[in-house]
């Protein structure tokens, strides 16, 4: 992303940090992001993984998501068969 101007309603704090100067040059920030490993953090955070699933799920194809239908159905059945197992058993 190219440096610009924001809102400050537009952005959001996250708990990644870096040490850097008052007005870095880009090649040092980008120096410093690499440093510091922040794209591996951002990945890992709930808020990264979140993003990822929304651009995986975003790129499916029909037959993809007909598939993740039948997927979830059998998962449902599953877990409703365990469940009325356990309810069984308890009583």
């Amino acid at each position: 992303m190219v440096r610009s101007q924001m809102n400050f309603k537009r952005l959001s704090l996250t708990d990644i940090k870096i040490d850097i100067k008052r007005v870095p040059k880009k090649k040092d920030l980008l120096q410093a992001m690499e440093a510091a490993d922040v794209k591996k953090k951002w990945e890992n955070s709930s808020w990264g993984r979140k993003l990822i699933v929304q651009k995986r799920r975003a790129s499916l194809n029909d037959f993809d998501r007909f598939k993740l239908m039948l997927t979830k159905i059998k998962r449902a059945a599953t877990v409703r068969q365990e469940l009325a197992k356990l309810k069984k058993s308890a009583s």
